[in-house]
């Protein structure tokens, strides 16, 4: 068998929750679903249409953070929460006790705040050093009530401006229609105006999403060091726009890039597009990969090659336990240079919506 690794996203192709969404949502009372959704496609507007360098996916759990610390919320009030409110993708547990038999090194690289990586780390049992994610510090900051009730003020302005909706194909600011224009301008003056003269608006200076955007790609090229494994040994699994410079890295090397139940981010820069409601499907990608490489997993994604496929041949051990996780679940994989990207796209976010909510879905 071939000697390979595995680094997955943890929001997405292990745990259904958005943390940082439901942080928002718990404290942030009574429009903190509005408020992170805003947040996060200004973001994605910065990422992806503006192309700000100074800003990268994964930076949403960034801008956040003053917003949470004026609702109250501490350390110890983030950690409980994360922990006691995990929704593990069907089939995690026993999936990833499955591939953890055959000792070849697994990472969890998140954007998500640490605490909730790693308390999903826990639940799979991965090595408490392979699960990487963004510190989160909130008790170190303080905050005087005078900037507490602007900020109070300013998540509402957010949360009332016009919907930020970022129509696919739409590739300046200009572009976009007027209310839109709008609210981004009124999130520019928040963001980068007012808040960087506050006191708290130290946290945006030394708070960094360590594993969101260019970052990915340095967890994965970092994982490796420490596996002593090569691109080209790798698969890496990952769900929306903070993993496609982990997909562009992994796929130069000539590793292999996958989308669960990605978004149109992701489905674009990903190899193979996995479409499936249970964790089981990359369990058998990756029992494939470790005996044919990634050969192999084309073969499976190739429609005109499936039935020839070698993964019909795994070995008893391997298959007896993948077919009984799979049983009633759905698993379609597919090749992303297919002749119909859109209708990829479409069938993956709505697989996507449909396990982690229309409001969690489209995020990121």
């Amino acid at each position: 068998m071939l000697q390979i690794q595995l680094d997955t996203a943890c929001e997405g192709p292990l745990a259904l929750n958005d943390n940082a969404f439901e942080l928002c949502r718990e404290f942030i009372k009574p429009h903190g679903d509005r408020f992170f959704s805003q947040v996060s496609r200004y973001g994605d507007y910065l990422a992806d249409m503006a192309k700000k360098p100074a800003y990268q996916a994964g930076d949403t759990l960034k801008l956040i953070l003053p917003f949470l610390k004026a609702r109250g919320v501490t350390n110890a009030m983030s950690r409980d929460f994360s922990t006691q409110n995990i929704r593990l993708l069907a089939g995690a547990e026993e999936a990833y006790k499955f591939l953890h038999r055959f000792g070849f090194p697994i990472f969890a690289l998140s954007t998500s705040y640490r605490p909730f990586a790693e308390a999903v780390g826990s639940k799979l049992g991965f090595d408490a050093e392979h699960v990487l994610g963004t510190e989160l510090d909130l008790d170190r900051y303080p905050l005087s009530p005078a900037e507490a009730e602007e900020l109070r003020r300013l998540d509402e302005e957010i949360a009332a401006a016009p919907a930020i909706e970022l129509p696919a194909g739409v590739s300046s600011l200009e572009a976009l229609p007027a209310p839109v224009q709008e609210a981004i301008g009124r999130l520019d003056r928040i963001f980068r105006e007012r808040l960087p003269q506050l006191a708290i608006g130290a946290i945006y200076r030394e708070v960094k999403p360590v594993v969101g955007g260019a970052e990915k790609a340095k967890a994965v090229t970092d994982s490796l060091a420490s596996s002593g494994l090569k691109l080209a040994d790798t698969i890496y699994v990952g769900d929306d726009l903070t993993d496609v410079q982990a997909f562009e890295a992994v796929r130069a090397g000539g590793g292999l890039a996958i989308s669960f139940n990605g978004n149109r981010y992701a489905v674009k820069a990903a190899e193979v597009v996995v479409v499936s409601d249970c964790a089981w499907s990359v369990g058998m990608l990756a029992a494939i990969f470790r005996l044919w490489g990634k050969d192999g997993v084309l073969e499976v994604a190739a429609p005109e090659r499936r039935d020839k496929s070698r993964a019909l041949v795994l070995p008893e051990e391997m298959i007896e336990p993948i077919a009984m996780g799979l049983q009633g679940h759905q698993f379609n994989i597919y090749l992303s240079t297919g002749p119909d990207l859109e209708k990829l796209i479409q069938e993956s976010e709505a697989m996507r919506a449909k396990l982690r909510g229309e409001a969690g879905a489209a995020l990121g």
